[in-house]
């Protein structure tokens, strides 16, 4: 996609992002302009895939006097360097085509896998007088706008390195270096203003790389947390668009997408649930792990994962978020067990699974008995305590959607383990451990409470009953033998008339007097409207199961289910070439929360290559 955007507005209006395989990343709009506390051209992940710090956040050029930059400063735009700006697009890297009199400028970003550093390199067509480039830095944590720390520079012709709470070094291969401190005041982020965040900050500018211009040339920056010289930027950038353009996936436009999830957590591997700001979560990483690992044939990497979070299991809890080793979740388990099946279903490595058997034995022992915060009651079901499922935004310390009780889709997420966990047993040849099959008799016997016939679908929760229509049931709809060929249609009615949008499903009925239509305002607002009505695309995954196992797999229905999946290939919301998070339950449904969400891009992709089976 080539973009040509004519105003500020339309050009802040699109963000691309470039990852290093660690956490770390680059990342704006399509004109370069920062726009959020969370853009910049390196953000490092010191500890990978954590304690992510912004180091470098823009580099401003000037050709000749004309400055190619855009900043927003309080009510107004300056410099307004879109207006030299030719044309934008990714291919495999975001590219920058600049046109300043008769001289042409491409400028490319790009960043070594496994490596804090980023290339930013341009190519100059009849270049003529002069280009000067000025780094602008900081060193914060990347999650907030803040104020600016002392930085120590020692300069070099060729660069210099800053000095802070963190190392950063700046060199190039051609420019020279003019140390020049100078620090800028000001600079404001729309978007989290927008969010209700703090949104303005200043930056600090150590000097300039300066080039003599005559004809055609090119060049690089090279800006890192981890090198003390200059790199061979040519063969980095080759090698990174070389890796890139080899990645596969049903869908090959979002190869790329699913590939920015993978992350290097200690000796092992991690998923990342989306970008800016999400850490490594266990219910996000095992919901993503099928669609981002296993429909792209990255079966070593899905081992590494699924290794990862194994190690970090207690007493058969999976956690929630890695990287802060918090277990508040139900479900997470749960889909550690649908994952590995998954795996297995993939790989058929019958030998990977045995090692995790033990684990696989840990869920089902601590789901099998009543225990803190959730475990299993006396009619086979899980019970769990407010706010351990998906749908866990809290306002000021209260959950907004608490559904405290037996939830629909833990509880299908549990039969469908339990029928699993018998099929590996008697594959791996194990005892048959817990006794698998009476467990799931018992569950599918209970399970019948869940049907409300007044609505023509399950209840929410149950125990006590909530009849609230969410998208929580299809789920239900997409396990074998739980429910009725019947029961699954009228779910599958149900969803498509109150909850189904172009973008994915919406959380909450519009019908329902606490539907919030709209994502927006501060995070109060924003958090109250999360699981009340927003739509959310990964849930377009099991809506495309259920469809398809409601309907039967012909070439009609596989085709419908590719029109249903279309509007989000359109790749063309906030983020290019990725899905975001979240869109509005009304329309227009505008995007929200993360540009890129791991579980997004994974169950449109997994959804996509089962209807081509």
């Amino acid at each position: 996609m080539i973009l040509r955007p004519e105003s500020y507005e339309e050009g802040t209006s699109r963000e691309w992002l470039v990852t290093n395989g660690l956490g770390g990343y680059a990342g704006a709009t399509a004109i370069g302009c920062n726009t959020r506390a969370y853009h910049g051209l390196l953000v490092a992940a010191l500890t990978p895939p954590g304690n992510r710090r912004l180091l470098l956040s823009s580099l401003d050029e000037e050709v000749n006097g004309q400055k190619l930059a855009n900043h927003k400063y309080p009510g107004v735009v300056h410099p307004q360097g879109f207006r030299y700006l030719q044309e934008f697009w990714i291919d495999p890297i975001p590219r920058f085509c600049y046109q300043v009199g008769k001289t042409s400028i491409e400028k490319t970003i790009s960043m070594v896998n496994g490596e804090n550093t980023t290339i930013i390199s341009y190519k100059i067509h009849n270049g003529q007088g002069k280009m000067r480039v000025f780094p602008l830095v900081h060193s914060r944590n990347f999650h907030a706008a803040s104020e600016l720390p002392e930085i120590r520079q020692e300069p070099g012709i060729d660069g210099t390195v800053l000095q802070s709470s963190t190392r950063l070094t700046l060199f190039s291969d051609r420019a020279g270096y003019v140390p020049e401190e100078t620090i800028y005041y000001n600079f404001e982020y729309e978007e989290e203003q927008r969010r209700g965040l703090a949104g303005r900050e200043n930056l600090f500018s150590p000097g300039y790389f300066c080039l003599e211009l005559s004809g055609d040339t090119n060049f690089a920056i090279v800006a890192s947390n981890w090198r003390t010289s200059m790199a061979d930027w040519k063969a980095e950038k080759k090698k990174e668009e070389t890796r890139l353009r080899t990645l596969v996936a049903p869908v090959p436009e979002l190869a790329r997408a699913a590939d920015a999830f993978l992350v290097k957590r200690g000796n092992s591997s991690s998923l990342i649930a989306g970008y800016h700001w999400f850490d490594d979560w266990g219910r996000d990483a095992m919901i993503a792990l099928p669609g981002l690992l296993l429909t792209t044939g990255r079966f070593k990497d899905a081992k590494s994962v699924l290794k990862s979070f194994a190690s970090e299991m207690i007493n058969g809890v999976l956690p929630n978020d890695l990287g802060a080793r918090s277990y508040n979740t139900v479900d997470a388990s749960l889909w550690f067990i649908r994952a590995v099946w998954s795996y297995y279903h993939y790989s058929s490595d019958l030998e990977f699974v045995g090692q995790l058997w033990p684990r696989l034995l840990e869920v089902v022992n601590r789901y099998s008995q009543p225990g803190k915060d959730f475990g299993g009651d006396e009619d086979g079901l899980i019970v769990s305590g407010p706010a351990f499922t998906w749908m866990d935004a809290r306002v000021d310390g209260r959950p907004v959607t608490p559904r405290a009780g037996k939830c629909c889709e833990i509880n299908a997420l549990w039969y469908f383990a339990l029928d699993r966990m018998e099929t590996l047993a008697e594959a791996l040849e194990a005892p048959g451990g817990p006794g698998f099959s009476e467990r799931k008799e018992m569950v599918l016997q209970s399970y019948n409470r869940f049907w409300n016939s007044e609505t023509g679908c399950l209840y929410d929760v149950i125990d006590p009953e909530d009849a609230s229509i969410r998208p929580n049931q299809i789920f239900a709809a997409t396990v074998p033998d739980l429910l009725s060929l019947t029961r699954r249609k009228s779910i599958l009615e149900v969803v498509t008339r109150d909850l189904l949008t172009p973008y994915g499903l919406r959380t909450l009925s519009p019908r329902d007097p606490r539907y919030v239509g709209r994502y927006e305002g501060d995070p109060r607002q924003r958090d109250g409207a999360y699981h009340q009505g927003s739509v959310w695309p990964w849930l377009l995954g099991p809506y495309i199961d259920a469809y398809l196992s409601a309907n039967g797999r012909s070439d009609e229905t596989r085709l419908k289910a590719e029109v249903i999946l279309g509007p989000l290939l359109d790749l063309n919301a906030s983020g290019i070439n990725t899905i975001p998070e979240i869109f509005d339950g009304d329309q227009p449904q505008r995007p929200g929360g993360c540009i890129a969400q791991a579980w997004s891009v994974a169950e449109v992709l997994r959804a996509w290559a089962e209807a081509q089976k």
